[in-house]
């Protein structure tokens, strides 16, 4: 057996912390361990308060432009936050933001018509926020929106 340095072991443990967390995050995503999805933020300067209304400008937000695109808020309008998923012509969905089992963000899945947990355990939910499947028992909390010109307005 040969002597290692302090300072080689301290490399090679490091080295071996990196690896492992590359092939965790690679493998499960790093969402388990950050609590954050893939869903993109909506741009601040598309979005207005007013009373219990969210009002969101789609001509200022691309992200919602699309159907099949999607988009979160959480910010001081939101702290909880919420997901909106632009899923038929003139149609939008929203729920809230976290998964009601470990709280890690929701991302919407177009091809899958639902809500998919960012976590390892995968809990999905329907687009009225009911449980498909997972280990989240409570549905997600849906909200009421309504389309006018380019204006999404979201009861909060």
């Amino acid at each position: 057996m040969t002597d290692m340095k302090r300072r080689d072991f301290l490399k090679a443990g490091a080295a071996a912390v990196v690896v492992t967390s590359t092939c965790l995050c690679g493998l499960n995503g790093c969402s388990t361990f950050t609590k954050i999805g893939h869903t993109q933020e909506i741009k601040p300067e598309a979005i207005t308060r007013k009373g219990n209304m969210l009002l969101v400008d789609l001509s200022r937000e691309p992200l919602l432009g699309q159907v099949g695109g999607a988009g979160k808020i959480k910010n001081d309008l939101v702290p909880q936050g919420i997901i909106i998923a632009h899923t038929e012509q003139n149609i939008y969905q929203i729920a809230s933001l976290l998964c009601t089992h470990r709280g890690v963000e929701v991302d919407y899945d177009h091809k899958k018509k639902r809500f998919e947990c960012a976590s390892l355990g995968s809990s999905a939910f329907t687009l009225n926020g009911g449980n498909i499947k997972g280990p989240a028992k409570k549905p997600l909390q849906k909200y009421e929106a309504s389309v006018s010109g380019n204006i999404l307005a979201i009861r909060i």
